[in-house]
């Protein structure tokens, strides 16, 4: 059982409102960092849910947003990595700390980018769920490394990096696939029954796994150890979550995920110790 904590947002064009936000990342100072998909631009807010800024402008061109899905941040420098539609299926650009446009990369090999995630290294790491591969970009633009997964993965839905590895959910799978950084499979967690249709995936500082599904429109989180043993699981009965998008931990153990068919971001406090 968990406790909601706060709960912000609603349909609507105003700030602190959203129209089916796709994702979000938490920020240097954990603030809550959100893709507000169909509002086109990101908005910003405190682990509380108190609005702090927006940025972005309509439109295709480069440094405007248009329907973006995904958002992480570059730790070293506060940079933020979005993905949206541009011209093509998928875009990638940069932006400053205060949503000021730097560049474009160029990722017309990318369909849909389901996974966002930057590693200790800044390296850009997207997951494509339609051929499910896994890109590894520089910062600078440049395709490092890619690998195709599909031999072990339906759908990816979300990815989390820990050292050397990257966690990926697999919606269609009903489980997380582990891939080592240079694409060689490890290991398996979760199954049919336990994690169904997975959406959202973090990891503690700890090593724990926390891996969050919206089936049956309630929040349902399982949590594992880094080798997939299976040691908690807990649901948020009271409030509807109608397709997740995205689960992070904050430093105090707090689980936030967004509810994009909700239009609101829910911070819980699970009981959960980091």
């Amino acid at each position: 059982m968990c406790r909601c904590r706060c709960k912000f947002g609603q349909l609507g064009p105003s700030k602190g409102q959203f129209s089916s936000p796709h994702g979000f990342c938490l920020g240097l100072e954990e603030e809550i960092i959100v893709a507000d998909t169909n509002n086109h631009r990101i908005q910003v807010f405190d682990k509380s849910g108190e609005f702090k800024y927006t940025f972005g402008v309509a439109g295709k061109e480069e440094g405007q947003l248009w329907y973006p899905r995904k958002v992480a941040v570059i730790k070293s420098s506060g940079k933020y990595v979005i993905c949206d539609r541009g011209n093509e299926r998928s875009r990638m650009q940069i932006f400053t700390k205060g949503g000021h446009f730097i560049k474009k990369i160029a990722i017309r090999y990318i369909d849909i980018v389901a996974g966002l995630a930057i590693t200790a290294e800044n390296k850009i790491v997207a997951v494509d769920s339609v051929s499910p591969t896994v890109f590894v970009i520089s910062e600078a633009g440049e395709l490092l490394l890619w690998f195709d997964c599909s031999e072990y993965m339906r759908e990816p839905s979300d990815i989390a990096i820990s050292g050397r590895e990257y966690y990926i959910c697999d919606f269609k799978g009903h489980c997380v696939i582990v891939f080592n950084d240079e694409g060689h499979f490890i290991r398996k967690i979760g199954c049919d029954g336990m994690t169904n249709f997975p959406n959202g995936i973090d990891i503690s500082d700890a090593g724990d796994v926390l891996v969050g599904d919206s089936h049956g429109n309630r929040f349902h989180v399982v949590v594992f150890s880094r080798d997939g043993l299976l040691l908690s699981e807990f649901e948020c009965p009271y409030v509807k979550v109608s397709r997740c998008c995205g689960l992070k931990i904050t430093s105090e153990g707090y689980v936030v995920t967004l509810a994009k068919n909700n239009h609101h971001v829910l911070v819980l406090n699970t009981l959960y110790i980091v």
